[in-house]
């Protein structure tokens, strides 16, 4: 009777609940890893010197170890020190990829524009507003301190081997750049500028800019960058042009989104390996998703709707996952193809007015190959009851008490209950023989967990 499947597969999770359960794992996740891992180079909260914080506000966020930037690598498993959840430094790798930082630092700016909303409601909760905001302007600050080269632009690094927490020094790992990597740059010092009040914010956006200026500047050199650098850049001048609404980067993206479109359909193109395939056709479906929603162009989302029926039919409905087209018996999928393909059903269905099977796939997805196939390691606590996120409109009222649904699937254990903090591992294997999922190595790839969790950030914020 196995070709019932999802006929049998009586769920009491819907569409929202998934969305809220995302949002919560990163923006929870987030402040564990910034706060509280000591996975990188960190300071004190006093040196942070947060001048619209009081020295009782200071207190509330107890001892906290904000981190200035993020290593590349350590393991997620945690001990319990003196009612603090602490990583072995000794795992650490102390490398720096620059866009880890990047996309980390973008998603505590996007948090940030989260917890404005409890001014006047919850001072605990809008203090972390100012409290992501010290960070992130220190984080900036470091950035362009320690991780551009003698020519001005931003590269991998690596720790000097005689270098002390006083005095911190970084040598170059990779002496190329990635205009990708720029573009995570312009979008982060531009966002701040943004939402700061500041009096050197216009600084940071006039350093946004002049990147942006590079981009146009080189035009010719970016249209025969390879196809995965392409895709990266096109996302990252997306979100730009959702801050800015610059004139000069919509031009710059409507020539690449023509770009990314020619080259997918061009039969001279070389054949992209199926391990690139899905991964490359979800950053298509977002920058088409993105550029349609900014600028209203129809063309791109008629685009996007035919990569999302694609991508609707790698999904077999007697196993509940999505299955990559490959002759293997075991299927790698990495972290990033499943929360990618899980976040285009989910902000496909948000937009679409038609009817469709996407609850059913968003559902079986969600719950077989992100939560039950081990690829992350551990959910959340919900918070308590006297937290005001548990309530409707932050009411604090019985009645508007939210389901513990919208925070977390029962199946998984807490960082408390389990040592392991909640990441995402590298990938897990499916045997199409015994129908299941074996997960990789417990570790911590900074990169893969910080780009999951700042497009779940990004693209459910609403």
């Amino acid at each position: 009777m196995k070709y019932i499947g999802p006929f049998l597969r009586i769920n009491k999770l819907k569409k929202e609940n998934i969305e809220h359960q995302l949002f919560f794992l990163a923006k929870e996740s987030l402040n564990q890893i910034v706060l509280h891992s000591k996975c990188g180079v960190y300071t004190s909260i006093k040196e942070l010197k947060i001048k619209s914080l009081s020295s009782s506000d200071i207190n509330t966020f107890g001892n906290v170890s904000p981190l200035l930037c993020l290593y590349k690598k350590g393991n997620p498993k945690i001990t319990n020190i003196d009612d603090n959840l602490c990583w072995n430094a000794e795992s650490f790798k102390r490398e720096i990829n620059v866009d880890s930082n990047a996309f980390m630092t973008l998603s505590l700016l996007e948090l940030c524009n989260y917890y404005k909303q409890f001014e006047g409601i919850n001072n605990k909760k809008f203090n972390l507003t100012k409290l992501y905001m010290c960070i992130c302007k220190n984080q900036l600050d470091f950035y362009a301190t320690h991780f551009r080269n003698a020519d001005g632009v931003f590269v991998d690094k690596k720790e000097s081997k005689d270098s002390y927490n006083e005095e911190v020094s970084f040598e170059e790992k990779n002496k190329k750049f990635k205009f990708s990597s720029q573009a995570l740059f312009m979008d982060a010092y531009y966002r701040y500028a943004s939402l700061s009040d500041d009096d050197e914010k216009v600084s940071y956006e006039n350093f946004a800019l002049d990147i942006l200026n590079m981009f146009i500047e080189f035009k010719e050199d970016i249209y025969t960058l390879s196809l995965d650098e392409i895709l990266k850049l096109t996302l990252s001048l997306n979100i730009f042009y959702g801050y800015s609404k610059n004139k000069q980067c919509k031009l710059l993206l409507l020539d690449l989104c023509e770009l990314i479109y020619d080259r997918f359909n061009n039969t001279n193109t070389p054949l992209i390996s199926y391990d690139d395939k899905l991964e490359y056709d979800c950053l298509k479906y977002i920058n088409f998703f993105l550029f349609y929603k900014n600028t209203g162009i129809i063309k791109f989302k008629e685009d996007a709707e035919k990569i999302h029926n694609k991508l609707l039919n790698l999904y077999d409905p007697e196993k509940g996952i999505f299955i990559k087209h490959t002759e293997k018996k075991d299927i790698t999928f990495s972290c990033i193809e499943i929360s990618l393909y899980l976040l285009i059903c989910l902000i496909h269905e948000n937009i679409s007015k038609e009817q469709s099977d996407n609850n059913l796939i968003i559902l079986d997805v969600f719950k077989r190959q992100l939560i039950d196939s081990g690829i992350i390691l551990s959910w959340p606590d919900i918070p308590d009851l006297n937290d005001i996120e548990r309530y409707k409109n932050y009411t604090l009222k019985s009645e508007d008490l939210i389901d513990e649904q919208y925070f977390r699937s029962s199946s998984l254990p807490t960082p408390e209950s389990c040592e392991i903090t909640s990441v995402f591992v590298k990938h897990v294997v499916y045997s199409r023989k015994k129908e299941t999922f074996e997960p990789s190595k417990t570790s911590f790839d900074s990169y893969k967990n910080m780009v999951i969790f700042f497009l779940i950030i990004y693209l459910l914020k609403s």
